[in-house]
């Protein structure tokens, strides 16, 4: 979805158009939840949105687009993660056995990891956690989510492109996370 789409979603529809888009990126990881965040910021800093209902109606929203899938997955299993080729099937025994050890760190700091953030749901799923906890780990990170985003917004602006001067470093701790928790898991199984 083009940023302008974004924006126009946003001023017409308000603390609403943030819940839906975040519901939606909660089941599918779209629209971005980071340039949406990052636009609502810059709301917040021109004080035509408030933090507090912001934060609230994107963590909630983002909350109950993860318990969605998170339902799916656990009523159809595996079965169901494959058919959508959401996780590769060789994962599957190394994603069981890490979650039930260490599944509440998992699914809490995953949630914070953007290439793994989409599979939290399912790994949730699949490992049946219980739900009332699930549901709370996936309020608080989103909320924690939404609250990092915001603040770059309300800081640099809305552009979007305030990520280029710092890409390579955002990468290189994007990539350095992602092979930590790749290689704790590997450990695990």
């Amino acid at each position: 979805m083009p940023e302008s789409s974004l924006e126009a979603i946003i001023v017409s529809l308000g603390y609403f158009g943030i819940f839906a888009m975040m519901a939606a990126n909660g089941f599918s990881s779209f629209p971005s939840s980071q340039v949406l965040y990052i636009f609502t910021g810059y709301l917040i800093s021109a004080g035509m949105l408030g933090w507090i209902p912001v934060i609230f109606a994107g963590a909630t929203g983002n909350t109950i687009g993860c318990i969605l899938l998170y339902e799916a997955t656990r009523r159809k299993g595996v079965a169901y993660a494959l058919k959508k080729n959401f996780i590769p099937e060789a994962q599957i025994a190394k994603f069981e056995k890490v979650f039930a050890g260490k599944g509440i760190v998992f699914l809490f700091f995953g949630k914070l990891v953007p290439a793994l953030k989409v599979f939290v749901p399912i790994a949730g799923g699949m490992a049946k956690t219980p739900r009332a906890l699930f549901a709370a780990l996936m309020l608080v990170s989103s909320a924690v989510w939404g609250f990092a985003f915001n603040m770059i917004g309300y800081t640099f602006g809305k552009s979007s492109d305030v990520f280029g001067a710092y890409a390579i470093t955002l990468a290189v701790i994007a990539v350095i996370l992602v092979a930590m928790i790749y290689k704790k898991m590997n450990n695990t199984v």
